[in-house]
């Protein structure tokens, strides 16, 4: 149940196109929130909003050194993530191979 829990919060920050295109911003390296804001059109308030929803999906992290908090890529989750994608891509696989299969007349009997 918390496996599920966790999904829906990473694919619902993942929903959201500015959030996206911030996480793509991390995957070069760390970045503060301000600098963060200075690559969108949008206020600071807002990108620290998305920057929390990024982060209680465990899709990024921070650190501080002195007075400066960086925002961090988590890698690690997009594992997680790529399992459950790959689960549904068997699963649809399977299935698109049983409906060829059918529609060939080759049901197997």
């Amino acid at each position: 149940m918390e496996s599920k829990k966790r999904l829906d919060h990473i694919f619902f920050a993942l929903s959201d196109s500015r959030r996206r295109d911030i996480l793509e911003e991390l995957s070069e390296g760390k970045k503060t929130v301000g600098q963060l804001a200075d690559n969108f059109d949008v206020t600071l308030g807002a990108i620290s909003k998305h920057v929390k929803l990024l982060e209680n999906a465990d899709l990024i992290y921070k650190s501080k050194r002195g007075r400066t908090v960086y925002c961090h890529m988590n890698f690690d989750i997009w594992k997680e993530v790529a399992m459950y994608i790959g689960m549904h891509k068997r699963f649809w696989s399977n299935r698109l191979d049983e409906l060829e299969n059918y529609i060939n007349g080759d049901d197997g009997a």
